[in-house]
């Protein structure tokens, strides 16, 4: 009987060992604090990147640093240093622009590569990395990647690195944990027909996108029919009438399980 306190402590003990830590799932930023935002990148890459971030923290209720304080921060000669972590560039800024947090990133985009229908397809990487102003001290650091695909290299590149910008955003705000699609999605082949051209079905595949969609790639055309594999955090249901409403001219001929057929006017 003596020892059930001694039992008791062990299984708390060992219950808050096992709850999760609130700063590793995002959300880890001081509130109250102004956060000021450097990214480095293809010029293209890391503005979108940060236009991105900046946005999230905004719409999560912080205070972030404005871009014209930005631009004179990115125009210091700490602000490279600060990027690399030196914690001697972190404070030196902190002090000299009077922000708390410093919340660097990095966009990493390996050259796209060209797919059998012409496109490109693109993989972008954001790391983040935020540290106390005053003393150099890390709250948070995260990772996310994307992949997109565009019609040219530029375009599929730009597109994945604001969609693993927008991604670490919201890993950021807490919204999801790290490496965590954004929704749980189902796999959905949509078929088109007549289509006449390969332009016209990949037109297809951005109307998906323009649908709702997380994803979208062409998978065959052959003989006047698109078939397009889709992903949707929805039903097919859902998915059919979003079609319906980015696209006047198609018409429902068929919806059976995860299959949806198409004509077009």
């Amino acid at each position: 009987m003596k020892r059930r306190p001694w039992i008791l402590l062990a299984l708390l003990f060992i219950t808050c060992l096992l709850i999760p830590d609130t700063e590793a799932l995002g959300a880890a930023l001081p509130q109250g604090k102004t956060i000021a935002v450097l990214v480095r990148g293809t010029p293209s890459h890391a503005a979108a990147a940060r236009s991105l971030l900046v946005r999230a923290l905004l719409d999560g209720g912080y205070r972030a640093v404005d871009e014209q304080q930005l631009e004179k921060i990115r125009r210091s000669k700490a602000a490279a240093l600060a990027l690399e972590g030196d914690v001697d560039a972190i404070l030196q800024l902190g002090r000299s622009f009077g922000f708390s947090v410093l919340l660097s990133g990095t966009v990493t985009v390996p050259k796209p590569v060209r797919n059998e229908f012409g496109l490109f397809t693109a993989t972008a990487s954001v790391s983040v990395t935020a540290c106390h102003a005053a003393d150099g001290r890390q709250i948070m650091a995260l990772t996310e990647s994307a992949k997109e695909i565009g019609y040219t290299p530029e375009e599929a590149a730009q597109k994945a690195a604001e969609k693993a910008a927008a991604s670490a955003g919201d890993v950021i705000l807490g919204k999801r944990a790290a490496g965590q699609p954004d929704s749980p999605a189902s796999k959905y082949t949509v078929i088109v027909s007549p289509v006449r051209s390969f332009a016209e079905a990949h037109g297809i595949v951005e109307s998906c996108r323009d649908a709702g969609a997380l994803s979208a790639s062409l998978k065959r055309f052959a003989a006047g029919k698109a078939e397009v594999e889709a992903e949707f955090g929805g039903t097919a249901a859902q998915l059919l009438a979003a079609l319906l409403r980015v696209r006047k001219e198609f018409f429902e001929e068929s919806a059976e399980g995860n299959v949806i057929r198409l004509g077009k006017q």
